[in-house]
């Protein structure tokens, strides 16, 4: 999906860009759906940043459509990071589970010690953001480099880890690890956003016509620190109701205007191009926006973004009388793109450090002013209220 088609302020209908087989350089095809109402479960987007745990799917398109077709977002500057994903040169951000403290595994730094025991009183079983903080910490030397941080479970004896552990055992064992004998190289990754499409308890956003479940909706119950699997909440829970509410709202079918052209493809060096600058935008926006933030170092993350959109749309522009050329990889970046604004600008304007969202510069709560919901509007405007 390319676009959200909106007339008089109600979605009627969505552009396809069609995947359809043919000699390289070949037109894609934009077909136009007309549509009594829109559902957008398109997932999170984790590709935002360069650690994650997301698959490479996750790069939050349906929010950035929503949002420029006109609809509200809400809470992006809350992310969760995974405390525990495995941290291997080439290797993907392999989710190490929680069940592994709990059975009792040990976060030790580079010098050997348990770092946890001076940081919370639940040592490794503390929430997932008060230990995702204290690994990234740790893995900071002071001249900016990283040190390694590892999961250590060599001292429990009582369970059979690898019957235990299955899955997470042969994912290691690709690797040469076990978890019975090797320390295993451990760091945060983007996991999942609470923050999303602003939608009620049906679904519904605040743009008549389109409707959001799943990650990529924000319906407020995850709060600022979402609580593990209860994003089962997003699908099982919310997807009815939304199906529910386009039953009954039945709103009447429109004939939308023709497609828009369709898309002239990329030359091979572009296609590099677009990758290089996601790269680029990832990499900033874990330094610039991840678990550590302060208003200086997010101010020099928006530069990088707004350099990453001039260079996009360079490439996005029309050749003469050509229609504009696109791919999927270059609308994913645009969308990306969009979703670091929507987080940098929101973990701004929240001067305050509440579960997820961490500042340097503002460590403290403050309940008076931002016991709310963030709001990211159409202009980029941010407001904080209750709902």
């Amino acid at each position: 999906m390319t676009n959200l088609v909106v007339e008089e302020g109600r979605v009627i209908g969505a552009d396809l860009a069609l995947a359809k087989e043919g000699p390289f350089g070949a037109a894609q095809p934009i077909e136009r759906i007309a549509a009594r109402a829109v559902l957008i479960a398109s997932g999170g987007a984790g590709q935002v940043y360069s650690d994650t745990t997301n698959p490479a799917v996750a790069t939050g398109d349906g929010i950035a459509l929503a949002h420029v077709a006109g609809a509200e977002l809400a809470d992006m500057e809350f992310y969760q990071f995974h405390p525990t994903a495995l941290s291997l040169p080439d290797a993907p951000r392999f989710l190490l589970s929680e069940a592994l403290r709990g059975e009792g595994a040990w976060l030790r730094n580079d010098r050997g010690e348990r770092f946890m025991e001076g940081v919370h009183p639940l040592l490794e079983l503390a929430p997932r953001d008060v230990v995702a903080r204290a690994i990234a910490r740790e893995g900071i030397a002071e001249n900016g480099a990283q040190r390694p941080v590892h999961l250590d479970m060599r001292h429990v004896r009582d369970i059979d880890l690898h019957q235990r552990f299955p899955g997470i055992s042969a994912a290691l064992a690709r690797y040469g690890l076990d978890l019975a004998r090797d320390l295993i190289p451990v760091r945060p990754a983007a996991h999942y956003l609470m923050g999303g499409i602003r939608t009620d308890l049906d679904g519904r956003t605040t743009l008549p016509g389109l409707y959001a479940a799943g990650e990529a909706a924000c319906t407020g119950v995850h709060g600022a620190n979402r609580l593990a699997s209860n994003s089962l909440l997003e699908g099982l829970v919310f997807g009815a109701r939304a199906a529910q509410a386009i039953l009954a709202d039945a709103l009447p079918l429109q004939k939308p205007a023709a497609a828009p052209p369709a898309w002239q493809p990329l030359s091979p060096a572009e296609e590099q191009q677009v990758e290089s600058l996601v790269g680029e935008l990832q990499s900033s926006m874990w330094i610039h926006a991840g678990l550590l933030r302060e208003e200086a170092s997010m101010r020099a993350g928006l530069e990088d973004l707004s350099a990453c959109e001039f260079r996009l749309r360079e490439i996005s522009a029309a050749r003469g009388a050509q229609p504009a050329p696109s791919s999927r990889r270059l609308s994913e970046a645009h969308s990306l793109c969009h979703v670091a604004r929507s987080i940098l600008l929101s973990a701004l304007a929240r001067t305050e450090s509440r579960g997820a969202h961490f500042r340097n510069d503002f460590p403290h709560r403050h309940d008076e002013s931002f016991r709310k919901h963030s709001s990211f509007d159409r202009d980029r405007n941010v407001r904080f209220e209750a709902w």
